[in-house]
């Protein structure tokens, strides 16, 4: 199987021209006819004209609709995926492809007025929308044309059926970060991610992730995105703090005191139980509960033990960094490891001492440097990170409109392809997988740890519907005290996955991503 995988994507990179590993990619300052087959409501740009009493053999040409958001609040976004794409197109200098452009204005209704007309005037794929309510709208229309779409949005509810998405996935990110550090000894995990489906997608991707490999989740705190109040979340996964304990024996000791007069009056006291952790109600002589007292004030306090040894931080920003901040506050160890996805690559986590030694999921990133650096020469402005991705989808359907058609089968190939931002490939339930690094934060910059992959060795394997509605507050989430246990006393049969998973002897998941996708549509 890893032959034939190799292979095909050798015979693929024979056309594709879009790998960061060639070095600096061509770029053919052609003229852009735009007004190709005179339609007013779409933009259609052919791949350069051709010289004049030059004889060309007649081919026939394949159609691609892009639909973005060129005017709206999401102009300047649509205005830089148009960009990438025109050179990509030139790049790639197909004399076969002809990319049109439709304004989605950035409404679900533009976007499905847009896919309606590109659908009319004879695309054969669609590239966009941008949006999760853009794609949601344009399903029934692409649906039933038998239209594929590769988009923008990761948004689990609209992929599969012909669907697909091209961008990174947090849930891919998340599982990979965790077997990462899982494969490495940490085995007990805690979670802080946002209140919300993006919440969801972190708890799953991680219980697959620490299933595969033996490990636990033992602790998880959510948050409202919008709120500053962060400590609550970090205060749900961190042991209490010396000074609360302090407190909360001052209290106790003012409680059994009161109690003295019940004592007289023959009435029982509450006392905890130090077995159980149970409150009793106990009759005790007030010699007896003087000595109860005299006990508390000597007992020595000692904080509770941390119970994971690896904290799961997917953020970006600021809010990244008050995490940070909180982590010191409530002086976490050292030695345990803080991991995050892609987000950490651009918010400076080591400007937060507590985020210095942490490890992060991300692109491999040589290839969008080199892109981004011509795409400034070119159009004298930095491009958004997405920006590759409109690079990479046209790229994609040049090799497909020269070997194939746009079919399901060609659309999902197992060798993938290798574009700005490195290997990738897409999957039949809509979702995409990435070959992707792991990246250590030092004081000053980041070091590789674990280069990304650069050539699919497996299939890969996924279950139908993984993406579960507030799993994130399911009880199947965390490991109890008692089952982790358990999983303990099996130890020796999760060693011996493990090794059989660094061997490479079974698929690089046992789970797919953590999204709810529906199945694919054989078109």
């Amino acid at each position: 199987m890893r032959k034939i995988i190799r292979q095909s994507f050798i015979c693929i990179m024979g056309v594709i021209l879009i790998s960061s590993c060639q070095g600096r990619l061509r770029f053919f300052p052609k003229q852009v006819d735009e007004s190709a087959f005179h339609i007013e409501e779409a933009n259609i740009v052919e791949n350069g004209k051709k010289e004049t009493g030059q004889a060309v053999e007649a081919v026939e040409m394949v159609r691609i609709g892009v639909l973005l958001p060129l005017t709206g609040s999401s102009a300047k976004l649509g205005r830089a995926l148009k960009n990438a794409a025109m050179m990509s197109l030139f790049d790639i200098s197909s004399q076969r492809l002809i990319l049109q452009f439709y304004d989605t204005r950035g409404t679900a209704e533009g976007a499905r007025e847009a896919a309606e007309l590109a659908i009319s005037q004879g695309v054969e794929l669609i590239i966009g929308p941008v949006f999760s309510k853009s794609v949601r709208a344009i399903r029934p229309v692409t649906h039933s044309a038998n239209i594929g779409v590769i988009t923008f949005s990761s948004d689990p509810v609209n992929l599969g059926d012909g669907i697909y998405t091209i961008s990174t996935l947090t849930s891919q990110q998340v599982e990979h970060i965790v077997r990462y550090a899982c494969d490495r000894g940490y085995k007990r995990f805690a979670i802080l991610s946002q209140d919300n489906a993006t919440g969801d997608i972190v708890s799953m991707a991680a219980k697959s992730a620490v299933d595969s490999c033996g490990g636990t989740i033992t602790k998880a705190g959510f948050y409202n995105p919008r709120t500053q109040d962060l400590q609550s979340a970090v205060q749900a996964v961190m042991p209490r703090m010396i000074e609360d304990l302090e407190k909360e024996r001052e209290d106790e000791i003012k409680r059994l005191e009161k109690a003295k007069e019940d004592v007289r009056q023959g009435k029982p006291v509450s006392i905890k139980n130090e077995e159980t952790g149970e409150m009793e109600n106990i009759k005790l002589s007030e010699k007896q509960l003087q000595t109860k007292i005299d006990e508390l004030k000597a007992k020595e306090i000692v904080r509770d033990p941390f119970e994971f040894d690896a904290i799961l931080l997917p953020e970006e920003g600021s809010r990244l960094r008050s995490f940070g901040a909180l982590f010191s506050y409530y002086d976490l160890p050292s030695e345990i490891r803080v991991l995050g996805t892609s987000q950490w690559a651009s918010s400076s986590p080591a400007r937060e001492s507590s985020l210095i030694g942490g490890w992060f999921s991300y692109l491999p990133s040589e290839g969008f440097e080199v892109f981004s650096e011509r795409y400034q020469e070119i159009y004298e402005e930095i491009p958004p990170r997405i920006a590759s991705q409109a690079y990479d989808a046209v790229a994609l359907a040049a090799v497909l409109a020269e070997t194939g058609s746009f079919s399901y089968e060609n659309l999902t190939t197992v060798s993938g392809f290798k574009g700005v931002d490195g290997l990738f490939r897409l999957l039949p339930n809509g979702l995409s997988e990435r070959g992707l690094q792991i990246l250590g934060v030092e004081k000053k910059r980041f070091v590789t740890l674990s280069p990304a992959l650069e050539i699919f060795e497996t299939v890969p394997t996924f279950a139908p519907d993984v993406y579960i509605k507030n799993f994130r507050n399911s009880p199947e989430l965390l490991t109890t005290p008692s089952e982790n246990e358990a999983l303990n006393s099996q130890e020796g049969v999760s060693t011996q996955e493990e090794n059989i998973y660094k061997m490479g002897e079974q698929p690089l998941r046992k789970k797919s991503s953590t999204h709810s996708v529906r199945k694919p549509s054989p078109f």
